[in-house]
């Protein structure tokens, strides 16, 4: 089973074919545009974890439309041992490949916006969730410190696509 905004299971490869990188780092205009990508592209190769301790501060906060908002590294940690988002959104329990479409990014000083839709794949294709996303990523001193999330949750019990098969 893949990463949903976690680490790879044991057995899967992170950056096995069956997660697909979608995230292009190159588009960055700057350095924090560029750590920005990093950590979007972290929850699609599963190596979240890592990269939020490389990349952010330790009161790094992670706020998402309708849900908790994740206070601090050792909360994280929590959050992605007890099975991350999947066990807070039932409709992406059975995902197996996360990717993320960045759309459009801009900074201004300490902030990165982003529009993003995110697909969150199960074995037989069909897209579980399709979030169309603003983002909002504050950084201190160089580090990520925060990172808001803001999206219709109506997504949390859409209808799953047609499997493409």
């Amino acid at each position: 089973m893949a990463p949903v905004y976690g680490t790879a299971p044991r057995g899967v490869k992170a950056c096995s074919s069956n997660l697909a990188v979608v995230i292009d780092v190159t588009i960055a205009t700057n350095d924090n545009e560029r750590n920005a990508l990093l950590l979007l592209e972290s929850m699609e190769n599963g190596s979240l974890l890592a990269t939020v301790e490389r990349l952010c501060t330790e009161d790094f906060s992670w706020e998402n439309s309708g849900l908790p908002t994740v206070n601090g590294q050792e909360e994280l940690r929590k959050l992605v041992a007890s099975g991350g988002f999947r066990a807070q959104i039932p409709i992406i329990t059975n995902t197996r490949r996360f990717e993320a479409d960045v759309l459009h990014i801009a900074s201004s000083g300490n902030v990165v916006f982003t529009e993003r839709i995110d697909h969150f794949w199960d074995a037989d294709g069909r897209d579980l969730m399709t979030p169309r996303i603003g983002g909002v990523i504050e950084f201190r001193d160089g580090k990520i410190c925060s990172m808001r999330e803001y999206y219709d949750t109506v997504c949390y019990s859409q209808e799953p696509t047609t499997p493409s098969r």
